[in-house]
C-alpha cells in the first residue's frame, strides 16, 4: 500500500522548510523522531519547492535539511530505482544524490544529464544554487544509446544550463577507441536560442583548382527573428568565393531568406593557352507572407537572378545544372472595397544558355468587378433581357527591358519599352429555351510611346571608308499613340444528350454529349483610314510591302483588314457505363472514352480570298490514370499549285479530295508513380528541434531522407509525333520527339536507403545524366554518398558526419569534382 505524509511547516519551525513538502513511498515510510529523519523505501518520491526526487531509497534529514537518494540491488545484484532529480526543468539521472534544501547545493555521482540535444555523463559533480554544475571527469555526446557510439571526454568542466559547456583538454572516442587528437579546451554552445559562432570549413582537393577550404565562415544570431551566416571558399590556385545567407521569420507578418553568392574561378596556368577565368554571382530572395497578416492583401517574392555561368561552374546540385531558365517575381496584390483588385509586380526571366534577360519593372494591373448598369433598383417579376447586360474594366501597364546579362547593369530608363492597355468587356447572355445566346462587345485601347516608319533607301551611302548599299531603313519615332480597337461577337450553343443501351454484355450503356456552337465575330479594318495602323513602302524590286507601325509592341496591335467570321464547332464527349461488382448499390461505374473531341471551321464573309478556314480536329482522352493522349489535325479546303504554294481554289475543284491534310500532331504522356505510401505526404509533428526547423522540414520534404516511405518509383515518358507538309520539298515531314525519365528509392533495410535518377536521350541514343544517392543511418551518425557516374557533371561526394546540428562540424568528407575528370 502506498503511504503518503504531507508536512506543512512554517519558516520558523525547527525543520526550517519554507514550502509544502510531500513524501511518498510504495513500500514503507519510517519516521525517526529522535534523530529527525525519515526513511522511504521502494518508488520513493519527495516533492518540495519545485524539486522532485525519485529513487528506490530516500533518506531525509530534517535537522540538516538534506536528502540522500540511491538505488538498491535486487536478489540478482542488479541496481533498480537509481535516483532521478528534477529541479525546475533540470533533470539528472545519477547513482547517488546528496542535496541541501537550504543552500540548494548538491553532490552527484555517476550522473547522466540532458542539456538540449547533448547527453552529459559526470563521474562526480557539484550543483550550486545558481544551477551551475562543476564536473570532475565526464564526457558529452549527442548519441542517445545507453553505451554511446562516440563521446568527447574531459577531466574538468563547467555546465551552465541553457548557455554553454566549458571544459579543459578534450579528446574524442569512437566505439571506445580514442582518437589521437587532443584539443586544449572545449567550448560547446548549449542553448536553444541562436548564438554566434565560427563555421568550420571543409577541406578538399580538386585537380583544376588545387587544395581548398570551403564553406568556412561565421554565424550571427541577430535576435529572435533574424540570422546571418557568412561563408567563404579559397583554393590554392587562385579561385575563391563568398556566400551570404540571411533568414528571417516574423510571426503574423512573414518569413523568408536572402542568399547572395559570388565566385571567382581560375583555371590553368597564367600566360598559357589553357588559362581561363570567370567571375559570376547569383542572388536568391524568397518571401512568404503569413496568411494571418492581412486577409485583403498579400506580398510574395521569389527572386532568382545571376550570371549565366554560376550554376554551371559552382553548383553541385544536378537540378541547378540542368535548369536553363530562371524566373523571378515580386508581387503585391490587394482587394479594394467590394471586388476591386490591384496588383503590382516586378518580373524577371533569364536564359542561362543565351544570357538573354527580360525584366518587367513594374507591371501594374487594376480591375473592377462585373456589374449590370441597366439593372432595375426595384425589380418586379423576372429579369428583362437588358438587365443581363454586364460590363467591367481592366487596366494593365508594363515597363519592360530586354537585353543580355553582360549589358544589364549598363541599361538606362530609355532602354525600357513602356505601354498601357485598357479593356472594357461588355456582354450579355440570354436563354432561349435549351439554347444559350451570348453577345459581347470588347473595347480595347493601347497606349504606346513609340512607333516605326519604314522606307527603302535607294542611294549608296559613303561614310568614311564604309560603303552602305541600298537597304531598308526602319526609324523609331518617339511619340505617344492611343491605339483603338473594338470587336463584336455573338454565339449560340446548346447541349444534346444521346444514350444507347446494351441488353447484353458487361457494357450497359454508351453516352454521347454533343455541344454545337455557332458564332459570329466582326472587327473593322484598322489598316486604313481613319485608323491607319498599317503603312506601305516600295522595295528594291518595286513591290509594295505593307507593314504594321506598332509591330513588336508588347500588347500587340489590331489586325489588318476587315473581318466578319462565322464559325461552327461541334464538341463531343463519349463515355460508357459498365458493370461494377464492387459497387453493391448502383452496380455500375462510368468510364470516359473520349474527354473531348472538337471539330470546327470558320468562314470570313469579308475576305476576298481564302475565306474558308482549315478544318480543325482536336481530341484528348485519358486511357489510364497517368496515361493521356492528345491529337490535333488540320485539313485545308484549298489546293496547291505545282510549286507547292496554296492557291485560292478548292481542292475538289482541282480533282482531288475535299480536304488536304497540312499537319497532324500526336502527343502521348505517361506519368506513373507508385510507393509504399501512396497517400499524400502529411506534415510531420515532433517535439524535437525548434519550431523553425520543423517548419523548414515540412516546407522542403523532398530535401530530407524519409524512412517512413519504404520504396518509391516514378516513370515519366512523353512522345510527340508531328506530321506536317513541307512546301519546299513538297512532301510530308515526320518529326518524333521522345523523353524518358526514371527515378526511385528503396530502403534496403530500415537504416539503408538508395535513390536513383536517370533518363534516356533518344536523339543522342544514350543515357542522359544519372545520379545515385546512398544514405546510411548510423544512429547518431549518418553516411551520405552522391555519385554521378556519367555525363559532363561526373563526380562523387562521400560524407560521414554527426547528425546533430550542434556538432555538425564533426565530419569526414571525400569528394571528386566534375572539373577533375
Amino acid at each position: 500500500m502506498k503511504k503518503e505524509i504531507v508536512k506543512k511547516v512554517k519558516k520558523k519551525s525547527k525543520m526550517n522548510l519554507v514550502a509544502e513538502a510531500i513524501y511518498i513511498a510504495d513500500d514503507s515510510l519510517i519516521m525517526d523522531k529522535a534523530n529527525q529523519k525519515a526513511y522511504l523505501y521502494h518508488n520513493a518520491i519527495v516533492k518540495y519547492d519545485g524539486i522532485i526526487l525519485k529513487a528506490e531509497y530516500i533518506e531525509l534529514d530534517f535537522k540538516k535539511n538534506t536528502v540522500y537518494a540511491i538505488g538498491l540491488p535486487d536478489s540478482a545484484g542488479v541496481i533498480h530505482g537509481s535516483p532521478v532529480f528534477k529541479d525546475h526543468g533540470d533533470e539528472y539521472n545519477a547513482a547517488i544524490i546528496r542535496y541541501n534544501f537550504d543552500s540548494k547545493k548538491g553532490l552527484i555521482s555517476d550522473v547522466t544529464k540532458t542539456e538540449g540535444e547533448m547527453f552529459v555523463w559526470l563521474k562526480k559533480g557539484k550543483k550550486l544554487k545558481n544551477s551551475i554544475t562543476y564536473v570532475e571527469t565526464g564526457h558529452f555526446t549527442t548519441c542517445s544509446a545507453k553505451h554511446p557510439h562516440y563521446r568527447i571526454r574531459f577531466k574538468k568542466g563547467k555546465i551552465i544550463p541553457n548557455d554553454k559547456i566549458v571544459t579543459g583538454p578534450i579528446y574524442m572516442e569512437v566505439e571506445d577507441i580514442p582518437i589521437p587528437l587532443v584539443i586544449p579546451f572545449g567550448f560547446i554552445p548549449n542553448t536553444n536560442k541562436r548564438s554566434n559562432g565560427v563555421l568550420i570549413p571543409s577541406y578538399g582537393y580538386t585537380e583544376n583548382r588545387g587544395y581548398n577550404l570551403t564553406d568556412g565562415g561565421y554565424y550571427w544570431g541577430l535576435g529572435r527573428h533574424l540570422d546571418l551566416s557568412l561563408r567563404g571558399d579559397i583554393y590554392t590556385r587562385g579561385s575563391w568565393g563568398i556566400k551570404a545567407l540571411s533568414r528571417y521569420n516574423f510571426r503574423y507578418r512573414g518569413s523568408g531568406s536572402l542568399n547572395f553568392k559570388y565566385a571567382y574561378n581560375k583555371y590553368g596556368e597564367t600566360d598559357t593557352k589553357n588559362f581561363n577565368e570567370d567571375k559570376s554571382f547569383f542572388f536568391k530572395w524568397q518571401h512568404r507572407q503569413d496568411p494571418k497578416a492581412n486577409p485583403y492583401s498579400s506580398f510574395s517574392a521569389n527572386v532568382n537572378f545571376g550570371s549565366k555561368s554560376y550554376n554551371k561552374l559552382n553548383s553541385n546540385n544536378t537540378t541547378d545544372y540542368l535548369q536553363n531558365t530562371f524566373h523571378s517575381s515580386i508581387a503585391y496584390s490587394a482587394r479594394i472595397g467590394d471586388g476591386y483588385n490591384f496588383t503590382a509586380s516586378i518580373n524577371h526571366s533569364q536564359n542561362s544558355q543565351t544570357g538573354s534577360i527580360t525584366l518587367t519593372a513594374p507591371q501594374l494591373a487594376f480591375s473592377t468587378p462585373r456589374f449590370n448598369p441597366f439593372k432595375r433598383k426595384n425589380p418586379i417579376g423576372p429579369k428583362r433581357w437588358y438587365e443581363k447586360i454586364s460590363l467591367s474594366y481592366k487596366m494593365d501597364t508594363k515597363n519592360t527591358l530586354t537585353t543580355i546579362d553582360t549589358n544589364f547593369f549598363n541599361s538606362t530608363w530609355k532602354d525600357f519599352d513602356k505601354a498601357v492597355k485598357h479593356v472594357i468587356p461588355l456582354s450579355s447572355t440570354v436563354n432561349l429555351g435549351h439554347w444559350s445566346w451570348t453577345n459581347s462587345l470588347n473595347l480595347t485601347e493601347r497606349w504606346y510611346f513609340q512607333h516605326q516608319n519604314r522606307f527603302w533607301e535607294n542611294d549608296t551611302i559613303f561614310e568614311g571608308t564604309d560603303t552602305i548599299a541600298p537597304h531598308l531603313v526602319t526609324e523609331q519615332v518617339e511619340a505617344f499613340s492611343a491605339v483603338h480597337e473594338f470587336n463584336y461577337s455573338s454565339s449560340i450553343n446548346t447541349r444534346i444528350y444521346g444514350m444507347f443501351m446494351f441488353r447484353k454484355g458487361p457494357v450497359k450503356a454508351l453516352r454521347h454529349v454533343l455541344t454545337p456552337n455557332l458564332s459570329f465575330n466582326y472587327h473593322p479594318d484598322f489598316g486604313n483610314s481613319p485608323y491607319n495602323y498599317y503603312q506601305e513602302y516600295t522595295d528594291k524590286n518595286g513591290d509594295t510591302i505593307r507593314y504594321n507601325i506598332y509591330e513588336g509592341q508588347m500588347y500587340g496591335s489590331p489586325s489588318d483588314g476587315k473581318s466578319g467570321r462565322v464559325a461552327l464547332n461541334f464538341g463531343n464527349n463519349f463515355e460508357i457505363k459498365v458493370r461494377n461488382r464492387k459497387d453493391t448499390i448502383k452496380g455500375t461505374k462510368k468510364i470516359k472514352l473520349i474527354d473531348n473531341l472538337t471539330i470546327g471551321t470558320s468562314y470570313n464573309l469579308a475576305a476576298k480570298e481564302f475565306a474558308l478556314a482549315p478544318l480543325t480536329v482536336t481530341a484528348r482522352t485519358t486511357l489510364y490514370k497517368g496515361l493521356s493522349v492528345r491529337y490535333a489535325g488540320y485539313w485545308d479546303f484549298y489546293g496547291i499549285d505545282s510549286t507547292g504554294n496554296r492557291i485560292n481554289k478548292f481542292n475538289w475543284d482541282l480533282g482531288n479530295s475535299i480536304f488536304r491534310k497540312t499537319k497532324g500532331i500526336w502527343n502521348l504522356g505517361f506519368n506513373y508513380r507508385i510507393s509504399s505510401n501512396t497517400k499524400k505526404k502529411k506534415k510531420y509533428k515532433s517535439n524535437k528541434g525548434s519550431k523553425n526547423q520543423l517548419n523548414d522540414l515540412n516546407n522542403h520534404l523532398d530535401d530530407y531522407v524519409d524512412f517512413n516511405n519504404a520504396w518509391a518509383f516514378n516513370l515519366s515518358y512523353n512522345f510527340s509525333n508531328t506530321n506536317a507538309y513541307n512546301v519546299t520539298q513538297m512532301q510530308y515531314d515526320n518529326k518524333i520527339v521522345q523523353t524518358l525519365g526514371i527515378n526511385g528509392s528503396i530502403n534496403i533495410t530500415n537504416k539503408w536507403k538508395i535513390g536513383v535518377r536517370t533518363g534516356w536521350d533518344f536523339q543522342a541514343n544514350k543515357i542522359s545524366i544519372a545520379t545515385i544517392d546512398i544514405y546510411r543511418d548510423l544512429h547518431c551518425w549518418e553516411l551520405m554518398f552522391n555519385w554521378i557516374p556519367i555525363g559532363p557533371r561526373r563526380s562523387y561526394n562521400l560524407t560521414i558526419r554527426v547528425k546533430s546540428p550542434m556538432l555538425q562540424d564533426l565530419k569526414l568528407n571525400r569528394k571528386r569534382n566534375w572539373r577533375d575528370y
